[in-house]
């Protein structure tokens, strides 16, 4: 994945290592259909590496990233929409261009009522030394970006804020959440007065788009590289995790409160340990909150096994003290390495993914019990392989997500968006 710093890519070789194994021990029959909706990298100009999830309109038309290809090799934005005579169509919104003049590799996106999607890049942009943390000292550090349709059919690009790589912050690998006024708000993965990442915020003015800094994480115990997506609670409170620091080294869960006097007050929630009490929650994850206030999440890492991560539960009724619902293994059929986030469905359980396939986690009173929904157990595979990027759910209980490798592209190029029947 382009859009990986030289330590995650280092992890992801050796996650990739492990899979000739963990096949060996993939065991059970998938009693679920999964269909492809499209097969990136086949034809010149489409995307490849489609590393970001999905999102839905109301006429069922799917939108999301790629990491590269498109005309310029460096991403894409694109948009599948359901053909009368069944199947998809794939049309490319907007292809990235890189350098100064524009953002390099897309991750995470986001719509608003009027049809409009929003992003972050985490490279492409200014150039700075404070963003080298990853393939080469030219990738720039990043932008913030608006798509906006235009009656001639071309979707016109506003870029919101050019990061620094200073302080306000540099490659930003967690996408965009908005509010109710309209504010977008994210996280750069490194920069900020600490150089350890920032929280910001980007305000529309009547000169253009404003960026402010809520929180510089400090490194150390404070946390260090913020990459996963933000979530809103019904305070207008933010939650978030980072991939390092804390006080043991293994990333924290914090909580960002509005203050009266417009700064905004930082509560670390939870320090991972390691071991046991999991490691890392990784980039593309975040948290998930529930009506209670309870804070869901995963870790890539830790766990009963050591290696192959957790799924956790923050509760909001006892300090945030922090309850394993389930411990990944190489004897699962997902084998671990939980990445993609969580979401609930309409009863109550939790379904997320980890880099070898989709599961659901369901509540019962002698605590949480697995269901492999799809369990990756083919390489190469014509389905797809490689999930880093959460699943989306509709009405009927159907999941929508994308592999970033696999399909008739190849086992380690394309990558698919799939849908997946109970």
């Amino acid at each position: 994945m382009r859009v990986l710093s030289t330590q995650l890519r280092a992890r992801c070789a050796t996650l990739l290592a492990t899979l000739t194994l963990s096949l060996l021990v993939s065991v059970g029959a998938r009693a679920q259909t999964v269909e492809v909706l499209h097969n990136f990298g086949v034809t010149a100009g489409d995307g490849n590496d489609p590393s970001g999830g999905l999102i839905k309109d109301a006429t069922g038309n799917f939108y999301g990233t790629t990491g590269s290809g498109g005309a310029h090799n460096v991403g894409t934005v694109y948009r599948l929409s359901p053909k009368s005579g069944g199947g998809w169509k794939d049309t490319i919104l907007y292809s990235f261009k890189g350098g100064a003049s524009d953002g390099s590799h897309p991750t995470g996106l986001l719509r608003d009522s009027a049809g409009n999607l929003y992003g972050t890049t985490a490279q492409g942009g200014l150039q700075s030394a404070q963003c080298t943390d990853f393939e080469n000292s030219s990738v720039g550090c990043g932008i913030a970006y608006k798509l906006t349709p235009a009656t001639t059919g071309e979707w016109i690009e506003t870029v919101l804020h050019r990061f620094t790589g200073r302080t306000d912050g540099g490659n930003p690998l967690g996408g965009l959440v908005r509010d109710i006024a309209g504010n977008l708000y994210g996280t750069a993965g490194f920069g900020g007065a600490g150089g350890s990442g920032t929280v910001f915020k980007l305000s529309h003015t009547s000169t253009g788009w404003s960026e402010t800094v809520l929180h510089s994480f400090a490194g150390s115990a404070d946390g260090i590289n913020p990459g996963a997506p933000l979530v809103f609670d019904s305070l207008g409170n933010l939650y978030g995790a980072t991939y390092n620091g804390g006080a043991d080294g293994w990333g924290i869960v914090y909580r960002l409160s509005p203050q009266t006097n417009g700064a905004w007050k930082e509560q670390i929630l939870h320090t991972f340990k390691g071991g046991l009490d999991g490691a890392q929650p990784f980039f593309n994850g975040g948290v998930t909150l529930d009506k209670s206030g309870n804070v869901y999440g995963s870790t890539i890492s830790g766990g009963t096994s050591k290696y192959y991560g957790t799924v956790f539960k923050l509760g909001a009724a006892n300090g945030y003290a922090n309850t394993i619902l389930h411990n990944f293994s190489l004897t699962d059929e997902v084998v671990g390495f939980p990445n993609g986030g969580l979401i609930f469905d309409t009863e109550g359980n939790l379904c997320g993914t980890t880099e070898y396939g989709v599961f659901k986690l369901t509540p019962g009173s002698s605590g949480w019990s697995e269901t492999v929904l799809w369990g990756l157990n083919e390489f190469p595979s014509t389905d797809g392989v490689g999930i880093f990027a959460p699943v989306m759910i509709d009405a009927q209980g159907n999941l929508y997500g994308t592999t970033i490798w696999g399909g008739t592209a190849g086992d380690t190029t394309g990558g698919v968006a799939f849908k997946l029947i109970p």
